[in-house]
């Protein structure tokens, strides 16, 4: 079976983040962990000052492994849709992304006592998953470089994949946080095509009760067509 993913062009957003996380990483490797202390999110961390930690722990990584995977996802998932979405709605939605984690993790740290920190791009990529399985869902994506499957049951299978690292593992903060990133991204992308389209989510609302309510006969479109005139950041 062949896919019809390719590699798009690295894009500007995706590239700054990318060269910015090697050069911490080698930062990193030099003081031998020590950067990460400060840069991975802690909830003593922040409580006791280093506020900063819930926009640098994007930018370390602990592994170079995880170096490598997080880097491939960016260029080969981000660089698609910034493409698609523009820099600067790329850029906001990096930081949404970033920011709700951060708080989802802090919570439940608070709650927890959990000692593991969140660091990496992870999140973000789980977003960025998220997203790419909503606007390209019957695409063909490789699992572990080897068993073809699409777009959407890649992210519900590396959802479940987070939500079991969540209950049996001691870092289950760090995979819910990560989880929770393909929610915000879903609300996210929602709420931003309402907008979009000039409606409200009040209406929204009230369309779908009433639309629930009605048989559909005959649809002409086509099950992948999809109306040029749609927000592109949800179609």
């Amino acid at each position: 079976m062949q896919t019809n993913f390719q590699a798009p062009p690295l894009t500007k957003y995706n590239k700054i983040l990318i060269i910015t996380i090697v050069v911490v990483f080698i930062l990193s490797a030099l003081t031998k962990g020590i950067l990460g202390n400060y840069l991975g999110l802690t909830f003593p961390g922040f409580t006791s000052g280093m506020i900063y930690q819930i926009v640098t722990y994007p930018f370390i990584e602990a592994s170079f492994m995880g170096l490598i995977f997080e880097g491939l996802l960016l260029w080969f998932i981000g660089s698609e849709l910034e493409s698609r979405w523009g820099s600067k709605f790329y850029l906001k939605f990096f930081v949404v992304s970033v920011l709700s984690v951060a708080a989802v993790y802090l919570l439940l740290s608070s709650v927890t006592s959990v000692v593991t920190p969140l660091m990496g791009v992870t999140g973000f990529n789980y977003a960025l998953l998220m997203a790419y399985a909503i606007i390209f869902s019957e695409r063909q994506l490789m699992f572990m470089m080897i068993f073809p499957m699409k777009a959407k049951y890649f992210c519900m299978l590396l959802a479940a994949i987070q939500l079991y690292t969540g209950f049996t593992a001691t870092s289950g903060a760090v995979s819910f946080s990560h989880l929770s990133a393909m929610l915000f991204a879903f609300v996210f992308l929602k709420y931003k095509s309402i907008q979009a389209r000039g409606a409200n989510l009040q209406n929204e609302i009230h369309k779908k009760r009433m639309k629930s309510k009605l048989h559909i006969v005959k649809d002409e479109k086509p099950k992948d067509h999809h109306d040029p005139k749609d927000p592109k950041y949800w179609q």
